[in-house]
């Protein structure tokens, strides 16, 4: 289907002028692919911080930042609203991680081998990319909205957008790098 839409588009644009050129080098299945499961992520993502941080305000959970740093101190005061967002977003990460490994592995960067070596391989590496987009998430998160006061879920679609491409950047050159044939077969 995406060969199909590539001609439709190359019969608009040649493909050496300058758009062609952009299409054929951002319009593959792997690009493809990934945007649509990064915007499924996305919204997995999005639907459990919304569940859990309903769940949190209906129980009267202000963070685990809120319950562990001593009330009055200097630092409690940063955290006065509540770190319920971060608890919320730990929780929609985990779920999200899952998705995307799966996702990812299977049909965006077609690995399909499910032995130990392979998948632990890949699964570690895929962690270790998300462990560090996850730092950067939540410290964005933070800023944004305890810091600037941006609503929770306006911030966690901004920072969203910017986590999806540190992850395909991630994914594509390290986690899911396609070896060369002599790799391969030595």
């Amino acid at each position: 289907m995406i060969d199909k839409i590539r001609e439709l588009l190359f019969r608009i644009f040649k493909k050496e002028s300058f758009l062609g050129r952009i299409i054929d080098k951002l319009f593959t299945k792997e690009i493809v692919t990934y945007v649509f499961f990064g915007v499924m992520t996305t919204v997995v993502n999005l639907i459990t911080f919304y569940i859990f941080k309903r769940i949190f305000i209906s129980i009267g959970w202000e963070g685990v930042f809120n319950s562990i740093i001593p009330e009055g101190s200097s630092l409690h005061k940063i955290f006065i609203g509540g770190t319920d967002y971060l608890d919320a977003n730990f929780i929609a990460w985990i779920v999200g991680v899952v998705f995307a490994f799966i996702t990812n592995k299977l049909w965006v960067f077609d690995s399909k081998s499910w032995t130990p070596s392979v998948a632990g391989k890949e699964f570690s590496g895929f962690m270790g990319a998300r462990i560090f987009s996850f730092v950067i998430e939540t410290i964005s998160l933070f800023v944004l909205v305890t810091i600037l006061s941006v609503n929770d879920f306006v911030a966690k679609i901004i920072v969203g957008i910017v986590v999806v491409i540190i992850n395909y950047v991630f994914s594509k050159l390290i986690i899911f790098r396609k070896k060369p044939e002599t790799e391969k077969n030595g």
